[in-house]
């Protein structure tokens, strides 16, 4: 099996003994444990989302090392993001703390669970997939014991995540992955390269970064050096070094340009898709709002608007769009089987109209507020009638033109731009209201999905409509839940790995949502380590 640090082990499954015993925590113990817990939960209800058969194909059959059965790694990786705790200290709390023993079915002579095996353990999740099949287990408990059930209304709504790399500078990023690069191909760079490299590998140099001349200097060294670098590693041909080679090409073409003088300069403004940390490369910078800036990532969060179970997460890219994320985390729900949603809510960020028309492709229907449209005091374009069939405008004013041209929008989609008359503009007594300048007359650009959109915003005004879009904000709710189990903040570094973060946090919320909707067995077996 792989850890994230990438070792290879292997180990026989071990399982745990479903005719209990008699030195059971929860036997021997009884007085000194938090009854009506999360931990009580998780003991009495948890063999329900998870047995060791679910992951047997993560284990040899014969040969390897025994290991602790994957049940109880899971419970107790549950309750290490319930109580947000280090891999150190679960492991502590797994030899000592009574109610973490509890939760995780074991005898009272167990010895607890290393530190670096929760490591080997997430990365075996990671690496088949197992960590959402471990969530989904929590939505086919509640198809099973009827929570879940008809068509559903379902939320989505999407929440950032801060990284775990450190943000850096340019300096630092050209010396970051220029060190990568030269470690990766080590001595078959030439003596000249790996020389240039080593100056601006280790500590930041001692000069004086007040000096813009000095920095312009010294960041022209460190181009030199990458690009030398760059161009001997490209020769190698070398599929391993490919990663890092196109790290440090892309930092070095994202943040430098080229000078008047010729030397190399910082480059003004910010790249589309900026690599801003050495120790996490797939961290962005990202909003949340114009006033809110964050560098990491950004999670998606899909919720069942009745039962405010968590149906789905996804962790994409922190300068990513609501929307584009919003269809394949659609159908992954989907997929579910016994889970279907028949109507999306969303705020304004979902309110595209190419999404609008994906969505109705797989049989949902968006529910979204469509941004209001304002034209700077003047007659905005809803102020228009718009007959998309007929290919007619009519402005305010009564006057109809048929006079369009294809024009595409800032999204590259052709639609047709309509112009009034310069003539009949200048005459009309709405003028002023209408048009900014003398000469030229009002033009309206209808786009492709202008009838989908229209319909959006007439609807938006119904009394059903707008009760759905209160019901919204529940998501929001659900967010702060996953948040308050550690979702601010990512613990690993890359996506997938807070992906299996996010998983396990929605596993955490949806388990505990369940004992409150009363979806478990009220007689459970005890399942105890063996």
């Amino acid at each position: 099996m792989l850890s994230f640090s990438g070792s290879r082990e292997v180990f026989v499954l071990g399982r745990v003994d479903l005719q209990g015993s008699l030195l059971s925590t929860a036997l021997v113990h009884d007085e000194r444990l938090t009854k009506h817990s999360f931990y009580e939960r998780l003991a009495l209800h948890g063999h329900e989302i998870v047995d060791d058969d679910d992951f047997a194909h993560l284990y040899a059959r014969t040969n390897g090392r025994p290991s602790h059965p994957p049940s109880v790694m899971v419970r107790a990786l549950l309750c290490a993001t319930h109580d947000k705790t280090s891999d150190r200290e679960s492991a502590r709390r797994s030899r000592v703390d009574l109610d973490w023993r509890w939760a995780m079915g074991v005898d009272d002579d167990f010895s607890g669970i290393g530190a670096t095996t929760f490591s080997l353990f997430r990365a075996r999740l990671v690496l088949e997939e197992d960590d959402q099949h471990l969530f989904e287990a929590t939505l086919e408990k509640a198809v099973e014991a009827g929570v879940l059930k008809g068509k559903l209304t379902a939320i989505i709504d999407s929440s950032p995540v801060h990284g775990a790399g450190a943000v850096c500078d340019t300096y630092d990023l050209v010396r970051g992955f220029l060190a990568k690069l030269v470690a990766g191909a080590g001595d078959r760079l030439s003596a000249a390269a790996i020389a240039a490299a080593r100056t601006h590998i280790g500590d930041k140099p001692d000069i004086d970064w007040q000096d813009r001349a000095g920095r312009r200097a010294y960041l022209s060294l460190l181009v030199v050096a990458a690009q030398a670098v760059s161009a001997e590693a490209r020769a190698l041909e070398d599929p391993a070094l490919a990663e890092a080679l196109a790290l440090l090409d892309q930092v070095v073409a994202q943040d430098v340009e080229e000078g008047e003088d010729g030397s190399p300069q910082i480059r003004q403004g910010v790249a589309k898709d900026r690599v801003i940390s050495v120790a996490d490369p797939e961290m962005r910078h990202g909003r949340k709002s114009a006033s809110r800036r964050f560098d990491g990532h950004k999670l998606d969060v899909m919720s069942d608007e009745e039962t405010e179970l968590v149906l789905g997460v996804a962790v994409r890219a922190g300068n990513a769009s609501d929307a584009n994320g919003t269809l394949p985390l659609l159908e992954e729900v989907q997929d579910v089987d016994g889970v279907n949603v028949e109507r999306l809510l969303g705020d304004m960020a979902y309110s595209d109209p190419e999404l609008r028309e994906a969505t109705e492709e797989v049989g949902v229907e968006l529910v979204a507020k469509v941004p209001p449209i304002t034209n700077a005091g003047r007659f905005p374009k809803t102020d228009f009638r718009i007959d998309t069939a007929a290919g007619t405008v009519t402005c305010p004013a009564g006057v109809t033109t048929t006079d369009a041209k294809r024009e595409r929008d800032h999204k590259g989609r052709v639609g047709r731009r309509f112009s009034f008359a310069a003539k009949a503009c200048a005459a009309c007594p709405l003028r002023e209201r209408c048009v900014k300048g003398t000469r030229a007359g009002r033009s309206i650009f209808v786009s492709p999905h202008e009838d989908r959109i229209a319909a959006a915003r007439a609807a938006q005004d119904e009394p059903g409509t707008k009760a759905l879009l209160r019901r919204r904000s529940k998501v929001e709710r659900k967010i702060d839940h996953l948040q308050d189990l550690g979702m601010r903040q990512a613990r690993y570094r890359g996506r997938r790995k807070t992906t299996l973060q996010a998983l396990l946090a929605a596993t955490v919320a949806n388990f505990k949502r369940l004992c409150v909707l009363g979806a478990f067995d009220t007689t459970p077996a005890i399942a105890i380590a063996a």
